[in-house]
Order: structure tokens, then sequence, then C-alpha cells
């Protein structure tokens, strides 16, 4: 799925402005990821991508590609992006990092399929490749 198609579909005016505020932080965010060029693929979870007319947040998965030095030193603007704090705090997101082809990519997603109350059913979610 683009960005675009996830705002036509979630992104649009429901009973508040709550969903278009969301999707316009989140247009923000997958653009800086993009520049930074570490990003695979962002997943995308949460009441945001489900009926509910005021949803709270956006849950991700950012999803690094393969090969990155978590212990090197960012650009600011690559700390912004993979930072869980950073991205709280400026986007009011939650987000898991992993690195594309590790085994944390799978149990992340296997963590955000989950439904709360219902172990037994499963979710789907949103991926953006980039």
């Amino acid at each position: 799925m683009l960005p675009w198609e996830i705002g036509e579909r979630f992104g649009q005016f429901q009973r508040t402005d709550a969903r278009c505020r969301l999707f316009e932080r989140f247009e923000t965010f997958v653009r800086e990821a993009t520049a930074t060029g570490l990003v695979a693929a962002i997943i995308v979870d949460g009441s945001f991508v489900t009926a509910k007319d005021a949803p709270n947040d956006i849950d991700l998965i950012l999803v690094l590609r393969p090969g990155h030095d978590f212990a090197a030193a960012l650009r600011p603007l690559e700390y912004n992006v993979v930072s869980r704090r950073r991205v709280s705090r400026a986007f009011g997101f939650d987000m898991l990092v992993a690195e594309q082809g590790q085994s944390e990519v799978d149990e992340d997603i296997a963590f955000f399929c989950q439904v709360r109350e219902r172990r037994d059913l499963r979710k789907g979610l949103l991926r953006i490749n980039l």
C-alpha cells in the first residue's frame, strides 16, 4: 500500500478531524523516513487502520535496511526517525524498530497481529515499502 492510498482509506474526516491530523503527521514521518535512506518499510497498525471514528494514535514497525549498524552515530534527521522516544514525542506514534531479514521483524509483526481480548484471532497490518 502506498502512503496516499492509506490517506484515501484511513485519513479522511469522520466525526472528528482526528484522522486528518494523524494522517498529516504520518505523511511527514514517511517523508522524513524516506529521506534518511535507512528505512526499507513501515508497517502500520493501531486504531488508525480500523473503522474507529477518532483513533488515538498510529502504531508502527520501522523496518530498517539490511546491515543497519545500530551502534553508528546518526545525523539528526536519521535519529529523529529511528528513535522511539523522539517519534513518540514529535508524532505521537508508538513504534518498534527492527532490521529487515532479522527475526525481530517477524516477532514484532506477530505481536502487532494479536487481537487483545481474542487470542484466537489475528488482524491484518499495512506495509509501505520505501
